[in-house]
């Protein structure tokens, strides 16, 4: 059972978390070495708002121990979310046609195929620093929230499966129609197929929010806690407000019993908290890892 947090490095977890000591605050070998003796996997969440250089994955690697593991969240562009491309690193900012290099915003459809595909050559070589030291978990796909059930996710991931091949991939769906139905039975067969893992939520359920079904697709399985502010529902709100939650043990426990009565089912289970806010994420994956003992 690996507990940890999706991300360490988030500004307000590091400055008002209160869980770094202050003499790594502003050390980024020294925060992410203490992290890794507290928690033994974490999911790097700056790889879906920029590109990462595989340089920054070998100095991840070096400044933790043997057996912490990465579970990295794919690049906006690879799950219909649209980025800033110009963050992307000058070599890939050249493919791109010139109106595009100064766009503010632009989603994958609106790239040449030659820089797409040279957009997830980039990925993979970051990827193939934590695969070759035998650190990676998982690669997480999150698509956009309120997207409803349409064929075309089959088809997305096929086109790309030359690369998803490659890792364990794990798959969150954010709108209930993927979880009613013969939309259900099409999603879990796919998955199950590839071997991708489906990603169970822990969120507020209103609205279009799927429920926190536990459906095993792969030998090994994800738990996102995203907490259950209902601020996720408002559009725009920012990641400060939607992910301000804190757990308490009474909403815990059901999962540690859960997560005990999977352990049967998987090889291994991630158990990811996203509350990130002040800290909070922090706290409940200590307290969470204390009720699975």
């Amino acid at each position: 059972m690996y507990v940890g947090t999706c991300s360490w490095a988030d500004p307000n977890f590091v400055k008002e978390g209160g869980f770094y000591p202050k003499g790594v605050r502003s050390d980024p070998a020294g925060r992410l070495r203490y992290y890794s003796t507290v928690f033994p996997t974490v999911e790097v969440d700056a790889t879906y708002h920029a590109l990462q250089p595989a340089e920054r994955a070998a100095k991840w690697v070096q400044w933790t121990p043997d057996g912490f593991i990465f579970n990295v969240k794919a690049f906006a562009l690879f799950t219909w979310h649209e980025t800033d491309p110009r963050r992307l690193p000058p070599e890939l900012l050249v493919l791109l046609p010139e109106q595009l290099r100064t766009a503010e915003k632009a989603d994958a459809e609106a790239l040449p195929e030659e820089a797409l595909h040279a957009v997830w050559d980039y990925f993979a070589a970051f990827l193939a620093e934590f695969t070759k030291a035998g650190r990676l978990g998982h690669v997480l796909l999150q698509f956009p929230k309120g997207r409803g059930y349409t064929p075309q996710l089959f088809a997305h991931l096929d086109r790309w499966e030359p690369y998803l091949r490659s890792w364990p991939i794990a798959v969150e769906v954010r709108h209930r129609e993927w979880l009613e139905g013969s939309a259900r039975e099409e999603l879990m067969a796919y998955l199950r197929a590839h071997h991708y893992a489906y990603v169970i939520p822990d969120m507020i359920q209103q609205a279009y929010l799927p429920p926190s079904d536990v459906e095993i697709t792969a030998p090994w399985t994800v738990v996102r806690f995203h907490g259950r502010n209902p601020a996720m529902l408002e559009r725009r709100a920012p990641t400060n407000r939607v992910y301000d939650y804190t757990y308490t043990k009474e909403e815990l426990r059901p999962w540690a019993q859960t997560v005990r009565d999977l352990s049967g089912q998987v090889e291994r289970a991630y158990l990811l908290f996203n509350n990130h806010y002040r800290g909070q994420s922090a706290r409940n994956a200590q307290e969470f890892a204390a009720l699975l003992k």
